[in-house]
């Protein structure tokens, strides 16, 4: 099974990017989603409430995008976690005969998860995109919007690093040509 992962900045089209793959059959796993479901764990509420007092998201996003180090004791709760869940579903996808895989993992470098996968593919766009989306669709002001931008390793790092591209300044009609024209090249991969 040929295990790609799916990274690039916040904002700059992760999810969509995923649900595309989806619609064209291809086993995907978002990870932001089982970050929701392990918030739902009692454990990691315990865990989570220790360190920073609450487990409203909201409020701990507010904290950890302003303070790094709280930052990374909320990495240091979920990220272990995250990892062995990805590893029981490419087990369950493998039995099942998966040949393909993609899975959205926004911090992917900055946790050095890519030695999970075989392949790595990078949306990306400009920062005044992602400043737009994320005032536009999460109502934060442009202030926060920023911070949460400059919190992590910067959109031209991530593309230098992956394997594949998608440009994702140019509408939806021609992101979905970028990523059909990727899919091609990981299922002829896949067959090699």
């Amino acid at each position: 099974m040929l295990k790609a992962a799916l990274t690039g900045s916040i904002a700059s089209g992760k999810s969509t990017v995923l649900d595309f793959f989806k619609s064209r059959g291809v086993a995907t796993i978002d990870s932001d989603k089982i970050v929701a479901e392990l918030y739902r764990q009692r454990k990691v509420q315990e865990k989570i409430r220790q360190e920073f007092g609450s487990i409203e998201r909201k409020k701990i996003a507010e904290i950890v995008f302003g303070d790094s180090e709280k930052r990374k004791s909320l990495e240091k709760i979920l990220h272990p976690l995250v990892v062995k869940e990805i590893e029981l579903r490419f087990a369950e996808l493998e039995n099942q005969g998966a040949k393909l895989v993609v899975v959205e993992v926004p911090l992917l470098f900055e946790t050095g998860l890519e030695k999970m996968f075989d392949k790595v593919i990078a949306v990306h766009c400009s920062e005044e995109q992602q400043t737009e989306r994320l005032v536009g669709k999460q109502s934060l002001g442009e202030e926060q919007a920023l911070k949460r931008i400059k919190s992590q390793l910067p959109s031209n790092e991530k593309v230098k690093k992956a394997d594949f591209t998608l440009d994702n300044s140019q509408g939806l009609d021609e992101l979905f040509r970028q990523a059909e024209k990727i899919l091609g090249e990981l299922k002829w991969l896949k067959e090699l």
